[in-house]
C-alpha cells in the first residue's frame, strides 16, 4: 500500500449507483470498475465529490473500497476519497479501510460552515497522518476552506502528505501550487481546463470529466506529453462544453454526470436522494445532446 505506483495520469472519481430505493447497487459497481479497467486510465478514486461520498455510511464506503481493490488487477491505483468534518471521523474511516490495500485516501478539509485557518488544516492533516500512517492526498475543494499553498508547502516538506488534488476552479491557484510545491504530485480537478494543467506540468487529474470520458481524457493527457499540441488542442475543444455542463458549481452535478453516462451507453444508476433522480427538461435536451458527443469521442471521433 502507499502510491507505489506514482500519482500520475488519469485517475477518475467513480460514481456510486444507487437504485430508486436509494441503495447502492453493488452489481452496477461492479460492471462500472470493469469497465473503467478497460479504459487506459491508472486507476480510481473511490467515494469522491462525484461518488457522492458525502452521502455514504461507513458500512457502504467500506465495502466499496473492498470491492474495488478486489477488481483491481495489476499496476492500478485505487484511491479512497474521505469528505467528513472532523479529524476524528476521517481517522475513524481510514482506519476501516487500512488493511484493505489502497494506495491512498483523498480527505477534504472540514467544510462545515466555517474556515478552519492555516493552523487548523494544517493540524488536520497532520493528526490524520500520525494516527493513520496513511498516504493521504489533499482534496482541495472546499471554497470557503482553502487549504493555503504554505500549508500544502509545509505539509509536502514534512512527508505527511503524498500529493494534492487541486479543486475549486481556480487555474491560477494550481499554477502558483505547481511552481512552489515540489516535493509531491499535484493532480488538478478542473474539468474544463485539463490542456492547461497538463501543460503547466500537473502530474495528472482527478476530474469528474474523467469519468465521463476516460478514454479521451487519456489521449489528452499522453497527446500533451508527446508535445503534440495539435491534437491536444482538438481534444480540448471537444471536452470543454462537455465538462462545463456537469461542473461542480451547478448543485445537481453528480446527477447531471449520471444522465450523461446513463445515455452515453454506461449504466450507472441514480444519485441518492434529495439529489434530483434526473436534470430538468430543459437541461435534459442539452445534456442529451453532449451525451451523443460523448459516445462519439470515447469511440474514437
Amino acid at each position: 500500500m502507499g502510491v507505489g505506483l506514482g500519482l500520475f495520469g488519469v485517475i477518475p472519481p467513480v460514481v456510486t449507483p444507487f437504485n430508486e430505493d436509494d441503495e447502492v447497487d453493488f452489481g452496477l459497481f461492479i460492471e462500472e470498475l470493469r469497465r473503467f479497467r478497460n479504459t487506459g486510465v491508472n486507476g480510481v478514486a473511490v467515494g469522491g465529490s462525484t461518488g457522492e461520498g458525502y452521502a455514504l455510511t461507513d458500512e457502504e464506503f467500506k465495502r466499496l473500497i473492498e470491492t474495488a481493490v478486489e477488481l483491481r488487477g495489476s499496476n492500478f491505483l485505487v484511491i479512497a476519497g474521505i469528505i467528513v468534518d472532523s479529524a476524528y471521523q476521517a481517522i475513524r474511516r481510514a482506519l476501516m479501510i487500512k488493511d484493505l490495500g489502497v494506495d491512498a485516501i483523498m480527505v477534504t478539509p472540514p467544510h462545515y460552515l466555517y474556515n478552519a485557518g492555516d493552523e487548523s488544516n494544517y493540524l488536520f492533516y497532520r493528526r490524520i497522518y500520525e494516527r493513520t500512517g496513511m498516504p493521504i492526498i489533499v482534496y482541495n475543494v472546499v471554497p470557503w476552506n482553502v487549504v493555503s499553498v504554505d500549508v500544502l508547502e509545509k505539509l509536502a516538506k514534512e512527508r505527511v502528505i503524498v500529493g494534492v488534488k487541486q479543486s475549486g476552479g481556480d487555474i491560477h491557484a494550481l499554477g502558483e501550487l505547481l511552481i512552489r510545491v515540489r516535493d509531491v504530485p499535484i493532480l488538478t480537478a478542473i474539468s474544463d481546463m485539463l490542456y492547461p494543467s497538463f501543460v503547466m506540468g500537473a502530474s495528472g487529474s482527478i476530474a469528474a470529466v474523467n469519468t465521463i470520458l476516460p478514454r479521451t481524457s487519456v489521449r489528452l493527457f499522453n497527446s500533451v506529453l508527446r508535445n503534440d499540441h495539435k491534437t491536444a488542442r482538438y481534444l480540448h475543444e471537444r471536452i470543454l462544453p462537455i465538462a462545463r455542463s456537469i461542473m461542480m458549481q451547478h448543485p445537481d452535478a453528480p446527477t447531471r454526470i449520471k444522465y450523461i453516462m446513463n445515455n452515453a451507453g454506461w449504466k450507472v444508476g441514480y444519485p441518492r436522494k434529495p439529489l434530483p433522480q434526473e436534470p430538468r427538461q430543459d437541461v435534459k435536451d442539452e445534456l442529451l445532446k453532449l451525451a451523443k458527443q460523448v459516445k462519439e469521442l470515447e469511440e474514437g471521433g
